[in-house]
């Protein structure tokens, strides 16, 4: 039997965030992506926070936050082709980033200690908001 978690509360230092994606390359310099983070496809380091732990501080759902993914970061050995009796190897990073499902919707679970800042005044971004 299957069912569909409507709303949680993390325990401690956690924190719900939506997981916004970039809908586009973000960082394009004459056609060059420049960063990429910020690829289409790849989570939006700005998130809305929705649900925190008893322990966070200046922190509330609702709150627009910078999140630091370092923590998550994966590198992995890809080997490459055998030259002169040599393998060659390159390093590629991935990110495991624990996430969870609340109402049908993917959301990142996080600590406290993920989050750079919170933003507290923004412009207006073309396409209706920061988050989308």
């Amino acid at each position: 039997m299957a069912f569909n978690v409507k709303k949680v509360r993390p325990l401690f230092t956690g924190v719900i965030t939506t997981a916004v994606k970039y809908q586009e390359d973000s960082t394009l310099i004459g056609g060059v992506l420049i960063d990429v983070t910020k690829k289409e496809g790849t989570l939006n380091c700005y998130q809305t926070v929705v649900s925190v732990g008893s322990m966070v501080k200046d922190v509330q759902p609702g709150d627009i936050v910078c999140i630091n993914f370092k923590r998550y970061l994966v590198p992995v050995h890809v080997p490459g082709q055998i030259e002169n009796n040599k393998q060659t190897t390159s390093l590629q990073a991935t990110y495991e980033i624990p996430q969870i499902m609340i109402d049908g919707k993917e959301h990142l679970f996080l600590q406290s200690n993920d989050i750079e800042y919170v933003v507290e005044e923004y412009d207006g971004v073309e396409g209706g908001g920061l988050l989308q």
